[in-house]
């Protein structure tokens, strides 16, 4: 594993000059949207000064006058460690968390979204305009993007970025929702199958922008290895599983970031990974403990940065299985489930008690036929199911993960009552083809908001999403009409009325049940600031400050 070491006391620190720019900016600073800058507005790349600000040529000053070269400074290079670690940097086709937080600053989307309110925010596009009458979208785009290979950036670049989401399996489903995407001059068109006013939310949330003529003129190694993207950061080593190396694009034609160097590495072990920050050989990390978050509070070198995400962690039943294509086995498991012990075990985690919606509070709704934790109750239902002592209830937990107290809690109550569910831990993309596929019993797995807007949460129970985001392959006709419906309603009173019956009906059938939301627990050096984390968990270094 590749170790770096930052180097901690900078000469000086160089100001930058902010750029006038069609990107988003730190929350605090971003223009509302609608009143991002005209495309006019910014300095187009050819009309940037010369580094160290020098006039063109024909226009220098007389000599003497010339003015002083900028203060040259050290290097500003960062370490960062996660838990996991992906095997491709094409964050849509692997589709998870880890991917999207390093690759952020390098493949970039249309527009951004406020990580506070999630608002639209400008990113290759400037401005935007829904039409709502034919369930369309249209984009202005910044051609003054390029590639980091040099290429200008192109508007059927942009076509193919989106269009091929139809085409891998993890975004079939968002893919499914474009009717077609056109453009005219630098005007981009994106129009729905129907009149869901989500549909540009959930399809610009994952379409990452890239070059079409790189990618495909290499295979995969280029899509997967070394992707060619716009944004300020470029990638000069990448080791499958293991490490990432990223580096400041020095022409970036808008405003730079001020950190010139991040390198990511692979440390499973929480507690390894607080080590290591602690020590200094690392400067940020997440997925901390409650306990190890409350050290880093303590630590006067370091700093925390805590957000309440929208991922929730689930069990997932498969409904094509048996018994688990019977309801009352359903129901007796969940009865079975201590959700708030469990997140006890898990550092103090706030028990999620809804089965949708989860951190919506104008659609969520907690269900009297949500079951409760009865272990005598969940002995009784399996017995009337035919499963006893000669007859036991035998299932294989699958899970990710090494070790895990809460899941190790639910098999030792399970054990009490008779049943004899094993566990099969396996490795991250080994999980991810056996959850696409339904080889498996029963699942334990976060499941985050597709779009991050309340309606992404009913993708987990749409019959034509089974095998990408309803892992439960739970069918349910009354459920599915309510879902269709739910997706172009527009009155609030008539949409909360259909989402406490939906919500009663899955409660019932109990194909699923939500544990409990994440919250995204990050730590860092003192001496690093202005890192963002959004409320999918994505963590951005766009705007990082080292104050050494």
């Amino acid at each position: 594993m590749k170790k770096k070491i930052v180097v901690l006391i900078l000469a000086l620190v160089m100001i930058f000059s902010l750029v006038a720019c069609n990107k988003s900016q730190p929350p605090a600073n971003t223009p509302a949207p609608g009143n991002s800058p005209a495309p006019g507005n910014s300095p187009a790349p050819g009309n940037s000064p010369a580094p160290g600000n020098s006039p063109a040529p024909g226009n220098s000053p007389a000599p003497g006058n010339s003015p002083a070269p900028p203060p040259k400074r050290d290097p500003v290079i960062i370490n960062a460690a996660w838990y996991q670690f992906p095997n491709s940097l094409d964050a849509v086709t692997e589709d998870i968390a880890i991917c999207r937080y390093m690759m952020h600053v390098v493949t970039e989307r249309l527009i951004n979204f406020n990580p506070d309110s999630n608002e639209w925010l400008p990113g290759i596009a400037t401005s935007w305009k829904r039409i709502p009458e034919k369930n369309s979208w249209t984009f202005e785009i910044d051609l003054r993007n390029k590639f980091h290979n040099g290429d200008p950036l192109t508007m059927d670049d942009i076509v193919y970025s989106i269009l091929r989401l139809k085409d891998i399996p993890k975004t079939a489903d968002v893919g499914n929702l474009i009717k077609s995407v056109s453009y005219s001059g630098s005007t981009l068109t994106i129009e729905g199958v129907n009149a869901d006013a989500s549909i540009a939310h959930r399809i610009l949330s994952v379409a990452l922008i890239i070059n079409k003529k790189y990618t495909e003129s290499g295979g995969d190694y280029e899509k997967h290895h070394r992707p060619v993207g716009t944004g300020p950061f470029y990638v000069t080593d990448f080791t499958p599983g293991d490490s990432l190396t990223i580096k400041r694009w020095e022409d970036y034609p808008f405003e730079q970031p001020q950190i010139d160097e991040i390198t990511f590495n692979k440390i499973p072990e929480t507690a390894t990974r607080f080590m290591a920050l602690e020590t200094g050989s690392i400067h940020f990390t997440n997925q901390l403990t409650p306990l190890e978050m409350k050290a880093a509070d303590a630590n006067p070198k370091l700093s925390t940065l805590m957000v309440q995400t929208r991922l929730v962690y689930l069990m997932f039943f498969n409904t094509e299985r048996k018994p688990f294509d019977n309801e009352n086995v359903r129901r007796a498991l969940t009865h079975a489930f201590n959700r708030q012990g469990f997140c006890s075990l898990q550092g103090g985690k706030v028990p999620e008690e809804s089965t949708l919606f989860c951190g919506y509070d104008d659609l969520r709704h907690v269900s009297k036929n949500l079951p409760e934790f009865n272990l005598d109750k969940a002995k009784a239902m399996l017995e009337a199911e035919g499963f006893n002592a000669s007859n036991p209830l035998k299932f294989t937990m699958t899970i990710n993960s090494t070790s895990n107290p809460g899941i190790e809690m639910y098999q030792s109550d399970l054990a009490k009552i008779g049943v004899d569910m094993s566990l099969n831990i396996v490795e991250f993309s080994v999980f991810l083809a056996t959850e696409g596929a339904g080889n498996f019993d029963m699942i334990y797995t976060p499941n985050r908001n597709n779009g991050d807007c309340a309606i992404g949460d009913l993708d987990r129970y749409d019959i034509k999403l089974i095998g990408s985001r309803n892992n439960s392959r739970f069918r349910n006709d009354r459920v599915q009409q309510l879902i269709e419906a739910m997706r172009i309603e527009s009155d609030p009173v008539k949409m909360k009325t259909m989402a406490v019956e939906l919500q009663d009906i899955i409660a019932q059938a109990s194909p699923q049940f939500a544990i409990h939301t994440n919250t995204s627990n990050n730590a860092m050096d003192k001496r690093l600031s202005g890192v963002v984390v959004d409320r999918n968990g994505i963590v951005d270094f766009r705007y990082a400050v080292w104050n050494g």
